[in-house]
Order: C-alpha cells, then structure tokens, then sequence
C-alpha cells in the first residue's frame, strides 16, 4: 500500500433542505492525481447537539472518486454570520484509479448564514500498489 496525500480548499454552497439536513456541493483546484478540479458532494445533517453526520464522495477528475462518511461538529464561531465545523471522513471506498482506498480525510469548515462553504481537507490515503503507481505516473 503505498500513501497519497493531499491539501486542498473547497468552496461552493450547502442547501438546507430540512430542519438540519444540507446538500453541499464544494469545489477546489489543484486536486492530487491530474491538478485539474475536484467536487465534492455530500448530505449533511446536523443534530441538535451540534454533531453532525455525513457521507458523500470526493471526485478527482474523470472516475476516479473517493467514498466517505464522516463524523464530527457544527458550533458557532467568533463571526455571528459564521458557524466553524470541523470533521473526520473515514473512506469507505474509490471509483476508477482510487479503487481499494482507504485512508481519512480531516475537514476544518466555515458554513454561512447564506450557504457559502469553505472547507480545508487535509487527506492521507492508501492505494494499492498498482493505483499508486498509475496515480504518480499521471501527475
């Protein structure tokens, strides 16, 4: 297994679509195995705790994605417009190069009162042997 790691600053929109529960949809530049674009796409829901869930996916240009689930918080920030979150995504699976992943994401996010997200992921995945090498040898 050999690791694959990156840093990258999604921004784009969360829709709030019941008490609680969001759509997002994120975008960053730069992504690890072409430097092209990555989307991001996940359900969020936010529990009157302040913990949230969610699950989505990662995608890196073409088919090849990354599977997900997350656990972590949603509070209140020094900004009253903002609420600072911060969460764990487990990968759960991948799609195309990123087949067999497996590895975290840590998510550090900022949700406007007007649905603007910004969200910095910092990710450490392990690809098979095979992946690994046609992921280096693409980039």
């Amino acid at each position: 297994m050999q690791p694959l790691s990156f840093t990258l600053e999604f921004t784009g929109e969360a829709v709030e679509l019941a008490d609680g529960r969001f759509w997002a949809e994120t975008r960053a530049d730069g992504e690890p195995l072409d430097g092209g674009e990555a989307l991001c796409r996940r359900d969020l829901e936010v529990r009157s705790d302040g913990s949230l869930v969610q699950a989505g996916e990662i995608r890196f240009g073409g088919d090849d994605a990354i599977i997900f689930r997350a656990d972590g918080v949603l509070g209140p920030s020094p900004d009253p417009a903002l609420r600072h979150g911060a969460a764990v995504f487990e990968i759960t699976g991948g799609r195309g190069r990123l087949e067999g992943a497996r590895g975290f994401v840590t998510s550090n996010f900022l949700l406007a009162d007007s649905g603007e997200l910004t969200d910095r992921q910092l990710g450490l995945l392990f690809l098979e042997e095979r992946e690994a090498q046609t992921c280096e040898s693409s980039s």
